[in-house]
């Protein structure tokens, strides 16, 4: 077998590969659609023959991964999609298939930048794992595509949205991680990110301002339903204060309609107190958590105090 047409692509182009392959399918249709299979042939090879593969209608010869990337390159190019649009696919009825097609795509296809349709594909792909699947382990491809996206300065609004619409909490940890990269331009785009977090900004060390807010807010994370547009400053997930603040739905519900009248920063005031008193002594947040709530504010005001004196 002649050089693959993977070695061709990164080493000659894009232009060689195409005679090259013009060439075998000249020569043997099925031995060109076998090369076409090889397992180590990448997304943004399969795209570049694509034309080349429809026009001489090698696709029955083709693998059921390269059948099923195909069909999603068709289907998403086909016209432009609202990222809420229900999953519209043909082959929708073999979706694990789908699913590991999606993020090999994503895998082997984020280092390149082919074209602008091309870089649609792959961001629709990638929205397409997080939005319909919401498996964690496709988090750190998405991640990186999306970091990438940035560094290359191109769009990532939809990325984003496509992200965090994966709702699983985690996501945060490939960003937040990131904080401790070298590199000023991804810190930056990270805090961006991350701009939702209280202090963050302010923070000498955001890395660990992250790591300390993302253990003590973990078990208290809830949806956003108020900002989830495909905006550059989405602000996905937020801190259910009074989940923090009660530690369970379960506890006792004195206070409740009070709470939720509160003002939202008192409510995050008396929602991080009863957090650290909780860890500190489970008797004396009891004791104080049946006080009635001006009382529970007032003693907070005098701890403040007593701390700010010392």
């Amino acid at each position: 077998m002649n050089s693959s047409l993977e070695m061709i692509r990164k080493i000659n182009g894009i232009t060689a590969l195409k005679s090259h392959f013009t060439t075998l399918i000249e020569q043997d249709r099925k031995l060109a659609a076998l090369q076409v299979n090889d397992e180590e042939v990448s997304f943004p090879t399969l795209y570049t023959l694509s034309s080349l593969i429809t026009t001489n209608q090698l696709t029955k010869y083709l693998s059921d991964r390269n059948k099923v990337a195909l069909a999603l390159r068709k289907d998403i190019l086909a016209k432009e999609r609202s990222p809420a649009t229900p999953f519209p696919y043909s082959i929708c009825e073999t979706p694990q298939l789908i699913h590991s097609v999606l993020k090999w795509i994503v895998d082997t296809g984020a280092n390149e930048n082919l074209n602008s349709k091309y870089r649609f594909v792959l961001d629709r792909s990638a929205g397409l794992l997080t939005t319909i699947y919401h498996d964690p382990t496709d988090l750190p491809a998405v991640s990186q595509l999306l970091f990438k996206r940035n560094h290359d300065s191109h769009q990532t609004h939809y990325l984003t949205w496509a992200y965090f619409s994966s709702q699983n909490f985690s996501c945060l940890l490939p960003i937040g991680e990131r904080l401790a990269s070298g590199d000023e331009a991804e810190k930056e785009f990270a805090l961006e990110l991350l701009h939702f977090i209280p202090g963050i900004d302010e923070a000498k060390e955001p890395y660990v301002h992250f790591r300390n807010w993302y253990e003590e807010n973990l078990p208290y994370l809830v949806l956003n339903e108020d900002s989830y547009e495909m905006t550059a400053q989405l602000e996905p997930y937020c801190v259910d204060y009074m989940l923090k603040y009660k530690e369970q739905q379960t506890n006792t519900r004195y206070h409740d309609e009070e709470f939720k009248a509160l003002p939202s920063e008192t409510q995050k005031i008396l929602g991080d107190f009863s957090y650290k008193l909780r860890k500190y002594s489970r008797s004396e947040w009891k004791e104080w958590l049946n006080r009635p709530l001006d009382a529970q504010v007032q003693s907070i005001e005098e701890v403040n105090h007593d701390t700010y004196r010392r």
